[in-house]
């Protein structure tokens, strides 16, 4: 597989160097996460994404080297909303994802116009949290690439190989090379709880977040509900199945050996989006507001915890209404 000397490697590179720099000390997490909707047993619309996330040392943990970025992210951020040192942990997380957008029928050299265009896109972001036991907070800000350099189209291929999936011929006619990015926020806080540690227990919470960006804004409120043994310290799971390091700031603090079940439900209100802006000639118009649902279930030993989220949306293309719907899994894993 050939991935574009710029497109991939130099931000995988530059992944790999914010790692290093927070320090080399105990206490790091990490996180893969990979949306596809094969999960599903569908190939439209939302195909494929990928992420890879670090999470630096809490800054209470006195022993960890990159725990210095927390605090000192804690002292930067202070002023703002959800964000204190004083009573808090902070962590900072740095992520890189790939994801791709693709038509109905990808057996065509030349996509209907009457679809989705291809287009693929490659972001770094950075998040600062701040949480306790009953809210999260963060801010954070992502740059990125759309176009060939982002490597979807050698992604897409590759995967669909390994499964023994139809392969794509649109590819030459995907969306051109730009740059986006930009700043966003996010906020979750727990409602109710019932149970104790080793018991069965449930929680409730909200979450609510909001994005500027020239790739896409938007502003999303929703709900989530769940239960399980030993249930981590975080209580948002990535219920939207977007590959989101919300749930890695705590997901495996006191986990211990468990598992839990959630179901999520969430509004998403949608000003700007880079694909309907730049499909031309393409026919698409994106509906501005969308409901969303997400199921799914963790399973947490130690310091490793893996989950699968199913996810469906409705229809984010206004002229055919039909859903956006895949499966997410994840591996997350602390040392």
């Amino acid at each position: 597989m050939y991935f574009p000397e710029f497109s991939v490697r130099a931000p995988l590179r530059a992944f790999l160097l914010l790692t290093l720099v927070t320090g080399c000390a105990h206490a790091h997490t990490f996180s893969l996460s990979w949306d596809n909707d094969l999960l599903l047993g569908l190939d439209q619309g939302y195909t494929n994404g990928v992420r890879l996330s670090y999470l630096s040392s809490p800054s209470s943990d006195q022993n960890a080297g990159s725990a210095r970025l927390s605090r000192a992210a804690g002292q930067w951020l202070k002023g703002l909303p959800g964000i204190d040192p004083e009573s808090q942990n902070q962590a900072v997380s740095f992520s890189l994802r790939q994801l791709m957008v693709t038509p109905e029928d990808i057996s065509r050299e030349q996509p209907s116009r009457d679809d989705l265009p291809y287009a693929g896109f490659l972001f770094l972001s950075s998040t600062a949290w701040s949480w306790d036991a009953d809210s999260i907070t963060g801010y954070g800000m992502h740059l990125g690439l759309v176009g060939p350099e982002s490597g979807a189209e050698a992604s897409q291929k590759w995967v669909h190989t390994l499964t023994g999936s139809e392969e794509p011929r649109g590819w030459d006619d995907q969306l051109g090379t730009d740059v986006v990015g930009g700043l966003q926020g996010t906020h979750a806080r727990k409602l109710w709880r019932s149970g104790r540690k080793g018991q069965l227990e449930q929680e409730l919470a909200w979450v609510g977040s909001a994005r500027v960006s020239s790739f896409r804004s938007n502003a999303r409120v929703g709900w989530i509900w769940r239960t399980g043994r030993y249930l981590p310290i975080n209580f948002v799971p990535d219920y939207a199945g977007t590959s989101s390091t919300v749930g890695l700031p705590a997901a495996l603090n006191d986990a211990g050996r468990g598992w839990s079940v959630f179901i999520g439900l969430g509004l998403e209100y949608v000003p700007y989006s880079y694909l309907e802006e730049n499909a031309d000639p393409y026919q698409f118009e994106e509906s501005p507001v969308l409901a969303q649902v997400g199921i799914g279930v963790t399973w947490q030993w130690q310091n490793l915890q893996t989950a699968l989220i199913l996810r469906a949306t409705t229809g984010e293309e206004q002229s055919n209404k039909e859903s956006f719907s895949f499966g997410t899994l994840s591996l997350t894993w602390a040392y």
